[in-house]
Parts: structure tokens; sequence; C-alpha cells
């Protein structure tokens, strides 16, 4: 089961080996806390671009990461509750496409090479496999008389 979730969320083929941060990393290979590159009110895409911290990217970077630590602590919740593994494996897949769209989002596809383009492309099988998980639990309440 497990295998088939993976084929459906990345696909089939190669996969990605290297982190899209590979670059904050020290030669020691942990994470770096600073950049370098100060603030002057910008801060760079994966591209290099530098941007306006307040650049519409930044927002939804922010809400995407925001969403992803929510859906966390749904997960770890989730966890406790009898009978849950399902759904604790289908929020995980969820956050593990997140990650993703983050990824998507700091790599304008005007800007990017094609080497960091391929980096970011989403097979169809994740959007297909959450819209079923919405229909099944859908299934499960009641019908809604009114748009919330």
């Amino acid at each position: 089961r497990g295998e088939d979730l993976s084929e459906r969320l990345f696909g089939k083929g190669p996969r990605r080996t290297k982190s899209l941060f590979e670059d904050m990393t020290s030669s020691s290979g942990s994470y770096k806390i600073y950049t370098k590159t100060g603030d002057e009110g910008t801060s760079s895409l994966y591209t290099g671009e530098r941007r306006e911290k307040s650049d519409a990217v930044f927002e939804a970077l922010g809400d995407t990461d925001e969403l992803n630590s929510q859906l966390g602590i749904a997960r770890e919740y989730c966890a406790t509750l009898p009978g849950s593994s399902e759904l604790c494996e289908q929020l995980e897949a969820i956050q593990s496409r997140l990650l993703d769209v983050g990824s998507a989002v700091a790599t304008p596809p005007e800007r990017a090479t094609e080497k960091k383009s391929m980096r970011v492309v989403f097979p169809t099988g994740p959007t297909e496999d959450l819209e079923k998980w919405i229909d099944a639990y859908d299934a499960e309440i009641p019908p809604l008389k009114n748009f919330i």
C-alpha cells in the first residue's frame, strides 16, 4: 500500500534525490541559520531572483507553510484516534505535496532554468487522489443546506 501511495504522490520514474535547499547547507551537511545576503527588505527565491519581502510570492509561501503546520497539528491529533491510520496517511501525503507547492511558488517559471523548473513539476495523481478523498468524506456527512 505504501508503494502505491508513493507512486500516486510522486509518479513513476526517477525521484528527486537532492533537496531544493542544498545551497543552504554547510560543508558538514547541517543547515546554516544565516545566508550572508543581508536584509535590505528583500529575499531570494529558489531561482536566485531577489524580490521585496512584501511581494505576493512570500505571502503565498507563508500561507502554504501555515497551512502545512496546521495539518501537522491535525495529524498529531489524528494519530491518537483509533481507526484513523488512513486519514493520518492522507494528511501526511497532503503535507508532502504542500512542501512541493512551496517549492513551485518559490520557482517562478519565467525566471527558472529548465533544470530548476523540472524539479517542481507536479504529477496529476495527487489532485485526483485529493478529490477522491474529499468525495469519500463528503459522502459520510449530511448534505449541506447552505454554502459555508
